[in-house]
């Protein structure tokens, strides 16, 4: 048997101790039979195996021998925060045939406590914990230990706990305060019931006891000063009267100060909330006059148009708009290496070769200057837009498309990109200062920064580097709360439901035609359920279906009337940023009409969803990339 000493990052408080008590006594009230217990979660970060311990903990401390098994073998966490010394044996290695469970076993230094960590993460987790040998163990650990702790991987991740809680008397899951929803909870007990295991109950964790208020935040603090003194002596010897009545005065006097405390607070707070209105009210004042003057500007703008038109100057008016966006990206084009794959350069090659040309496949391509490429992005916001401290408040971009329309061919294509990228992304502080980039999804980015223009050109720079530095000649931010409006602007949009969604809307039912109006269709193009695996691929495919019939509506309605892109401009502009000026807008609005747009030029990027710790993560196929990009920004060189 080896040896370890344990060690606590901080000493736990009366209310934390009273708690594991308490657990420890319902489940020994759960009967004799109960000695084996697993313990799992939903998902990692919600305190199981911190639980395990302190469970463990509470039982050996009532004088029970007791082992705590880790059997998280995936990615335990229970060596590296509480073991001190050297382990040499684990789980791993007894069930591998290596060692004798007692070999591996920690004896520690809380008296009738023992560990068996995990050991080297094998291969093969999930197949070692549904051996017979595993079993086994535990037949034979039984005879030596009380009870057996068990701390398994989160069941709402990987299927380890169901694979070890059928061979437990019971098992208890942690769910953390505020952090998963009820149906993936019910999702996970569901799961637990398969495996035959008997549920002793739910470990609600983490929650914050200052947020209740008066109670949560002084009797959190006093009464485990005074009345856990009180219950610590119970059964001890009877201290004098004398110092009972004592001690009783000083009661009543701390009662009297938290009294009073409350009162100054409920004070303060009113005044607080006083003022807080006060400066909601000038902000909502200033937003109006905001939202005033950009309707006059709008309104001014659209007057000069129509007399530009009037007066046969409306062609000088596009050429400004043209060359307004050719500005935004001079000369710029992605940048792919030179040869690509096992693709070499020839000597004749060699010879006539430019910058910028590209071959792939025994194939020479360049980057086509004449094409015109757009970020549109969807905010997960349901409001106006308006400025936010520099941080995290700017929203997510949960949709994102790039459209490239190439006059060459009349063609526009548009690329849906996944809100769940990997991809580099910059980090900043609450004062707008870079601090680092780093490995995220895709979407995160637009929430650094303002929520306004500075977030859409953090979120632009992100999408560029994926494409390998492609230029973007301009973007449109628009919170989902603008769908609403967007769809009713052109008339609505009829599709065949791709998935089920009669949960927000009865009328959303799977294979059913239905023609969207703006409530239907915000649900339809913003809602996932994140309880299910792979949400954000299925709703990029319902914004695929969606933003196709809008295009095609969009472009009847400013054919047959062009005012109906400028009306649509200046209804969503509220709600939506851009750096496409006006002029921009009128030229776009004028050649949108002779561009043609099919099913099959919505392109999808190819690759492959996983779990991560925490959110799932989308990996792109790297050579599709390439592909697409070559397909749709580049041409063939004769």
């Amino acid at each position: 048997m080896q040896e370890v000493k344990l060690y606590f990052q901080r000493k736990n408080g009366f209310y934390i101790k009273e708690a594991f008590k308490t657990l420890r006594s319902n489940i020994e009230f759960c009967g004799d039979d109960i000695k084996v217990i697993a313990v799992t979660s939903c998902m990692a970060h919600e305190g199981k195996s911190s639980v395990a311990m302190e469970l463990a903990k509470s039982f050996a401390e009532a004088g029970n021998m007791t082992l705590l098994i880790d059997a998280d073998m995936r990615k335990s966490v229970l060596i590296g925060r509480y073991k001190t010394g050297e382990v040499k044996f684990g789980l791993s290695h007894c069930l591998t045939g290596k060692n004798q469970y007692m070999d591996a076993v920690c004896e520690t230094d809380i008296s009738n406590l023992h560990v068996l960590f995990s050991g080297p993460v094998p291969p093969n987790p999930s197949e070692l914990l549904g051996s017979s040998k595993f079993a086994e163990m535990l037949a034979l650990m039984k005879k030596t230990f009380t009870y057996i702790i068990i701390d398994t991987p989160p069941l709402g991740s990987v299927i380890d706990a169901a694979v070890v809680a059928k061979n437990c008397d019971g098992a208890v899951l942690v769910v953390e305060n505020n952090a998963v929803s009820y149906r993936f909870v019910q999702k996970v007990k569901d799961q637990l019931d398969k495996t035959g295991s008997r549920i002793l109950g739910v470990v609600l964790n983490k929650v914050d006891m200052n947020s209740k208020g008066y109670y949560g935040k002084y009797y959190s603090k006093y009464y485990g000063k005074y009345y856990g003194k009180y219950y610590g002596e119970y059964g001890a010897d009877a201290r004098s009267i004398e110092k009972q009545e004592k001690e009783e005065q000083q009661m009543k006097k701390l009662q009297k100060e938290l009294y009073e405390t409350q009162k100054r607070e409920e004070r303060e707070k009113r005044e607080k909330e006083k003022k807080e209105r006060r400066e909601i009210r000038k902000k909502k004042v200033k937003a109006a006059a905001k939202k005033c003057a950009r309707n006059i500007l709008v309104a001014i703008v659209i007057l000069q148009l129509v007399c530009a038109v009037l007066l046969g100057g409306f062609e000088t008016v596009k050429a400004m708009g043209r060359r307004g966006l050719q500005r935004a990206a001079d000369s710029a084009q992605p940048k792919l290496q030179t040869a690509i794959g096992t693709a070499e350069l020839m000597k004749e090659e060699e010879v006539r070769w430019q910058d910028g040309w590209v071959k792939y496949e025994d194939t020479i391509y360049q980057y086509n200057q004449d094409i015109l490429t757009f970020l549109i992005m969807g905010i997960d916001k349901d409001s106006d837009v308006a400025a936010v401290a520099e941080g995290t408040e700017g929203g997510q971009a949960d949709a994102l498309f790039l459209a490239a329309m190439n006059p060459k061919d009349s063609s526009i294509k548009i690329i849906g990109i996944n809100r769940n990228t990997m991809t580099d992304i910059d980090i900043y502080n609450g004062e707008g200062a870079y601090i680092t980039t780093t490995k995220a999804q895709i979407a995160v980015q637009h929430g650094f920064g303002d929520g306004m223009e500075k977030s859409c050109e953090y979120q632009k720079k992100a999408v560029e580097q994926l494409f390998y530095n492609l230029p973007i000649h301009g973007y449109a931010a628009i919170n989902m709360s603008a769908i609403p409006t967007i769809n009713d602007t052109v008339g609505g949009i009829d599709v065949t439901v791709l998935e089920d969604l009669s949960k927000v809307d009865e009328s959303l039912v799977k294979d059913s035609r239905v023609h969207l109006n703006g409530e239907n269709a915000f649900w339809y193009v913003k809602y996932r359920d994140t309880d299910i695996f792979a949400s954000a691929d299925m709703r990029l495919e319902r914004q695929r279906q969606y933003l196709t019939g809008l295009i095609d509506k969009a472009g009847q309605e400013i054919s047959r009337d062009i005012s109906v892109a400028l009306n649509l401009y200046q209804t969503i502009s509220p709600q939506m940023v851009t750096d496409i000026s006006m002029h921009e807008a009128a030229y776009l609005a004028s050649v949108l009409p002779k561009y043609k747009f099919e099913a099959d030029n919505f392109y999808t990027m190819t690759g492959e969803t996983v779990m991560g710790e925490e959110f799932e993560e989308f990996y792109p196929d790297e050579d599709a990339l390439y592909e697409m990009i070559l397909d749709i920004f580049y041409e063939k060189v004769e």
